[in-house]
């Protein structure tokens, strides 16, 4: 029988780390611990968690990354489970991930679907489509998770569950589709690949989950195991230029991860980055910062000459006074309301 950790990483999150405990702490195949990284909280998280059945690990604060690294290396399983500590877990999480894994030898992790939740725990979706919800991939393209997966992983059924599995290295050069509250993986790949990369503050899973790719095949259920909290307010940042930025070096790294890309990789990486450039031609518009949003441009049409729609619109967009800029904002803001 393999040996699961779960780490939690939490801050300030003492009203929610209860429900999500016990979560884990219900599932049919039981962790064999639970690790409750306590990143530098102000609130009463050390006394709650002084009532529950977990490792708890205080430390000063680090971030997001730096508490998952802390729990990795306080971690005795042959395998690693995260879960964000205002997350919850179908009570089959663990059972399924393990029959997934065991349904393609030689996969080293696994994610999976989700449902989504808001910030005082009722739903915001019932029927799996979380993931399409949560993750850009998905939303641009308007590709349903199961087709983009199929694109390069196989489809099998393990234990009743959907499961897709193989080699996702150049899929995630076009986005990410795990949540690290669903992410299970072999704490050997961990050790062989490295633990989440501090220097990302932002998109530091994405970049993670590329490193392991590289390596590794994937088990991805996309049946919903986790009930994903949107919209909490700790860790979301008003600017998304910081995390594109991130975004993007993390892509160019992942494209160093293999001595060679196939056709289909480098295509997918060139998609990629052009994907970015754009998004961040419009955070930088939405800045009022017309030559950094030209700049974002001509960096996407480096990648693959094609005007697109979206690129014609934006060039012009670019070329606007930023009074007119500030101007076009406030009507896109009344017409939201």
């Amino acid at each position: 029988m393999s040996t699961i950790s779960v780490v939690i990483p939490s801050y300030n999150r003492a009203p929610l780390i209860t429900a999500t405990v016990e979560s884990i702490l219900a599932q049919t195949l039981p962790p064999t611990e639970v690790i409750v990284v306590d990143d530098g909280s102000s609130d009463d998280t050390a006394a709650v968690c002084a009532r529950l059945p977990v490792r708890y690990v205080p430390q000063a604060n680090t971030g997001l990354p730096g508490a998952r690294n802390r729990g990795i290396r306080e971690a005795r399983g042959e395998w690693i489970a995260f879960c964000d500590s205002d997350d919850l877990w179908h009570p089959r999480k663990l059972e399924l991930q393990m029959a997934a894994l065991a349904a393609f030898p030689g996969a080293g992790w696994s994610v999976t679907g989700c449902d989504l939740i808001d910030p005082d725990g009722a739903a915001v979706t019932t029927d799996g489509s979380g993931m399409a919800r949560s993750f850009p991939v998905f939303q641009e393209t308007g590709v349903s998770p199961r087709d983009h997966l199929a694109r390069t992983l196989e489809e099998r059924t393990a234990a009743g569950a959907t499961v897709m599995g193989g080699d996702a290295y150049g899929l995630l050069f076009e986005g990410n589709f795990g949540l690290p509250s669903s992410a299970l993986v072999a704490r050997e790949l961990i050790g062989e690949t490295g633990p989440f990369d501090e220097y990302f503050r932002w998109a530091e899973d994405t970049e993670f989950f590329h490193r392991v790719s590289a390596r590794s095949a994937v088990a991805v259920v996309l049946d919903p195991l986790v009930l994903y909290r949107v919209h909490h307010g700790s860790m979301i940042t008003g600017d998304p230029r910081p995390f594109i930025e991130k975004a993007l070096e993390s892509v160019d790294r992942a494209a160093k991860l293999r001595p060679h890309l196939s056709a289909s990789e480098a295509a997918a990486y060139r998609r990629g980055r052009r994907t970015l450039q754009l998004r961040l031609a419009y955070a930088r518009l939405a800045a009022l910062d017309p030559p950094g949003a030209r700049a974002a441009l001509q960096a996407a049409w480096r990648d693959e000459r094609e005007l697109s729609p979206k690129l014609a619109a934006l060039a012009v967009a670019s070329t606007f006074p930023v009074p007119v800029l500030r101007g076009l904002h406030r009507v896109k803001r009344a017409l939201r309301r």
